[in-house]
């Protein structure tokens, strides 16, 4: 074994990116014959039943829960670095969660939805923004998520600034001391999309995301470790960054299948963990 990538996408536009991406992103995994998980919002599905049915259908994609309206279940507090600009803001950038009761609800209208779209509840959630310690430090949270049958979360997306890059080092573990143990966290690695790329990475991180991501792919194959990587559904309507997108996709899935780094929906992550008895 020389490593695994768990390639999450979240898909939560409702919009023709929506559309774009799915055709697009969807041809390059099928010729690839890459697995992929596609966090899809209950908004989003509820737009577009019959796309993802048939997405669902395919088997090579994992459709899984992002919320049903995108809310945050923590607060996502960023110091930034010196220099750095982050959604308009410098110094500080604040985005409110939302409270238990309406984290409760969202949850239980996200699952509503897949049943009613997909037959079926979804079983693993990305949590919008994604957070320091994930929900480590929100055992509350931990309960209401569980209660709502997810059990693979990527809810671990951010530093100890609440900023980006995750460690690699940070690696998936399960919500033991929380009273969890069958509650695998897969974390969010690195950056979560080549726009956080832009916005964080000094500019020795590499000439290119792509460049940055072929570099991430050697170190996962030479150390063995699992890479939890991050995109989304923002932008695939326009041309030119369709194709942008498309590029640094094939050149890091070409170059990771090279390494023989393997892919993982996250649904099977999740299996292969609980049967190695990690809890």
């Amino acid at each position: 074994m020389r490593g695994t990538i768990l390639f999450g996408i979240d898909v939560e536009s409702a919009s023709q990116d929506t559309l774009a991406f799915v055709e697009h992103a969807g041809a390059l995994f099928r010729e690839l014959n890459v697995p992929a998980t596609w966090f899809v919002t209950g908004g989003t599905l509820e737009k577009y039943p019959d796309v993802f049915r048939k997405v669902d259908g395919e088997g090579l994609i994992d459709l899984q829960g992002h919320t049903y309206s995108h809310l945050l279940l923590k607060t996502v507090l960023m110091q930034l670095p010196d220099g750095i600009t982050a959604h308009g803001s410098v110094g500080w950038h604040m985005v409110p969660g939302a409270s238990p009761q309406q984290i409760d609800e969202d949850l239980a209208r996200c699952q509503k939805v897949f049943r009613n779209a997909l037959g079926r509840e979804a079983t693993a959630l990305t949590t919008p923004w994604a957070y320091y310690r994930g929900l480590g430090d929100r055992p509350d949270l931990l309960e209401i998520v569980h209660t709502h049958g997810f059990r693979a979360l990527r809810s671990f997306g951010r530093n100890e600034r609440d900023c980006q890059p995750v460690p690699l080092e940070w690696q998936p573990f399960f919500y033991k001391p929380q009273g969890f143990p069958d509650v695998l966290e897969c974390l969010i690695h690195d950056y979560q999309d080549d726009f956080y790329w832009e916005m964080f990475a000094p500019e020795q991180d590499g000439k290119n995301y792509a460049d940055h991501l072929r570099k991430v792919a050697d170190r996962v194959a030479a150390e063995n470790l699992t890479w939890s990587l991050c995109s989304h559904d923002h932008h695939w309507a326009d041309r030119e960054s369709r194709e942008s997108k498309l590029t640094w996709m094939r050149g890091l899935l070409e170059h990771a299948l090279e390494l023989r780094l393997r892919f993982l929906t996250i649904s099977g992550y999740y299996e292969e963990m609980r049967n190695r008895g990690t809890q």
